[in-house]
């Protein structure tokens, strides 16, 4: 089996999505996630007053070629991250990659086989960044007034 070697160009940003991996993970264990969030530029959207978007975005937003590299390089990491691929993970390094583009981090929950699930995704302009595709069967979560924003 042959293992493709990335372009090098995309390099920069998977050292990149490597740092940012290492900081998301020290952080979700101390910061707190909104206060995370923030850090990195995507900010955890609480509700739906703050939107300047359409209520009900559908589809992946669109990327430039910088974009869609500094999205795949995130996903290379994550691929062989020691602490699990979760979505969380994956949006809050993408999003710092992208946070030029004004990326908000959504987290919605789901009952899916008696079970509740969370989820967590990316919108940027209007489109829902989501690796897994799930985001339209989640509920986001929009008011987080008591969780803890230091």
């Amino acid at each position: 089996m042959s293992v493709r070697r990335p372009p090098f160009g995309e390099w920069p940003w998977i050292v990149a999505a490597l740092a940012l991996a290492i900081v998301a993970e020290l952080g979700l264990r101390t910061a707190g996630l909104p206060r995370l969030a923030r850090a990195f530029g995507t900010p955890l959207r609480t509700d739906d007053s703050t939107r300047a978007e359409p209520a009900h975005p559908t589809g992946p937003p669109v990327l430039d070629d910088r974009a869609r590299r500094q999205v795949r390089a995130t996903r290379r990491v994550m691929r062989h991250w020691p602490f699990g691929d979760t979505c969380l993970r994956q949006a809050l390094v993408s999003g710092a990659l992208l946070r030029r583009l004004r990326p908000e981090l959504l987290v919605g929950v789901a009952k899916i086989d008696g079970h509740v699930r969370a989820h967590a995704w990316l919108e940027i302009n209007g489109g829902i960044l989501d690796p897994l595709g799930a985001a339209s069967s989640y509920t986001p979560l929009l008011s987080l007034d008591a969780m803890d924003t230091k």
